[in-house]
């Protein structure tokens, strides 16, 4: 009898979409490029360059039918649960019976009243731009799905991803040494921080974090799975020559790179749920490891300890606690950084408009002009609520929260499996990377918006994708370094 699993993975093996895994290579070497793609001109580009990449995709696939549902079928859940998410936009924008709109958002009917159709979204052209932004980055997920199907793919990925955050940390680090100020596309940008290619250093630090998680996960692949005890001194000295002459020391280094870049950045959040999900990740690792291999507790350790002792108090990790330290929590407390109260009345007012707005929201991207029916006077304005929660809460209703929780929660389910049922170490050390991102961002997404970013939320995605991809790895005795 034919083995039919074997034979659609020759099959799919034989797909030829190499250039499709580059142009996601190249795109993700891009979008960070124009200020986080954080402009209608940037974020477009993306969207015509995701689109172009399923429409490959889909014809590299077109003679694999079989092949292409099977390689679908194992990760249903999350292109259902983040294809639904996609749909909310484009039910906002579309005109509907005044009945029904007064049913599910009174609110939104009470706007619309005599001005035009009856619509969930109160800005029309503004969700329109989304509903097709939020389909590019769903594309941008399936494409990674589809095209990494090796361990070669998958590690070219993720070198490639860790390639983009060394070149914005010294790209950030040499313009905070020249202290540039210059206007790009409008936007006045000051390196008084380390800030890359970005506008705001959060972002910046967001990024970062993506960028670092990837790293150390493919340091932790590069160890391999050695359990062996760390013996005599003089081997112990082996060792460690030979590690400082191979190409993990170079890794090594691009990881030291982007600590300095992210110390450089001060965000507090940043740095915070940066070393927060290390350690909690970390300690995740090792606890399911059926033997903790010394060299992967070696490197967590001293990515803690030496990053953070060492290289912290050498870049000016104290500036980052000064930060916190200065930081007020009352309007009137008049510190030289901005109050968390005043921080966080966005999110309040964000909070009002999802309760007001409980089913479809206000409509992506909408926060921008709906928030000036919410804040209060002589309030300073907000074009976000700096807090990722509240305004996808607010922007695509509590529904649609719900469904990209539900994604993030699968997700980080999909990492966690890894990580107990795998023995490779390329696997292992995606998973944990993808695991240490999501759970990043998860803290730092409390008091900052990097997933209104294109830069961060496209690559985040990727980085999500390659969880299921590590998943999905073939293993024992079958081609691991197929599909090049």
């Amino acid at each position: 009898m034919t083995d039919q699993p074997a034979v659609r993975r020759r099959s799919s093996d034989s797909v030829p979409d190499q250039w499709v895994f580059r142009g996601l290579l190249a795109l993700l070497c891009w979008i960070p490029l124009p200020l986080g793609s954080n402009r209608t001109f940037a974020a477009a580009i993306v969207i015509v360059w995701a689109v172009l990449l399923l429409a490959g995709a889909a014809y590299a696939w077109r003679n694999h039918g079989p092949a292409l549902a099977e390689r679908l079928r194992q990760f249903r859940w999350p292109v259902l649960l983040l294809g639904l998410f996609t749909l909310i936009p484009w039910l906002q924008i579309l005109p509907w019976p005044a009945a029904l709109i007064g049913a599910v958002s009174p609110e939104a009917l009470a706007v619309w009243d005599g001005i035009g159709p009856p619509r969930f979204t109160l800005d029309p052209h503004q969700t329109q731009f989304y509903a097709a932004l939020s389909f590019a980055y769903w594309a941008i997920f399936v494409v990674a799905l589809l095209c990494v199907r090796s361990n070669r793919r998958l590690d070219t990925l993720a070198l490639v991803i860790v390639g983009s955050g060394v070149f914005q940390a010294i790209v950030g680090a040499l313009l905070f040494s020249f202290g540039a100020k210059y206007t790009m596309f409008f936007a006045e940008v000051v390196h008084d921080r380390v800030r890359g290619t970005f506008v705001y250093h959060n972002h910046m630090a967001g990024y970062m974090e993506l960028c670092l998680s990837v790293g150390i996960g493919l340091m932790l692949a590069r160890l391999g799975n050695d359990s062996t005890p760390l013996g005599h001194w003089r081997s112990r000295l082996r060792g460690g020559i030979d590690f400082m002459l191979s190409p993990k020391m170079v890794l090594r280094l691009m990881l030291v790179i982007m600590v300095i870049a992210l110390v450089l950045t001060r965000s507090r959040m940043g740095n915070g749920g940066f070393f927060a999900a290390m350690i909690v990740v970390g300690l995740l690792y090792i606890a399911l490891s059926r033997k903790t291999a010394p060299k992967a507790v070696l490197l967590i350790a001293s990515l803690i300890v030496i990053d953070v002792v060492v290289i912290g108090t050498w870049v000016g990790l104290e500036k980052v606690v000064s930060r916190v330290q200065e930081t007020t929590m009352t309007t009137e407390g008049g510190g030289r950084e901005e109050s968390v109260e005043l921080r966080l009345s966005a999110a309040r007012h964000a909070m009002d408009m999802s309760l007001d707005f409980p089913v479809l929201g206000t409509g992506a991207g909408s926060f921008y002009g709906t928030y000036l029916r919410y804040r209060t006077p002589r309030e300073g304005y907000f074009d976000h609520a700096h807090n990722d929660y509240v305004e996808i809460a607010a922007d695509f209703g509590l529904p649609g929260l719900a469904v990209l929780g539900a994604f993030v929660a699968l997700t980080l389910a999909a990492g966690v499996r890894v990580l107990v049922r795998r023995r490779s170490s390329l696997p292992r050390g995606i998973a944990f990377g993808s695991l240490m991102a999501m759970v990043a961002l998860i803290i730092h997404s409390w008091v900052d918006f990097n997933l209104q970013i294109p830069a961060n939320a496209a690559t985040l995605l990727v980085i999500m994708a390659m969880a299921w991809c590590a998943g999905a790895l073939p293993s024992g005795g079958q081609r691991p370094l197929a599909a090049a």
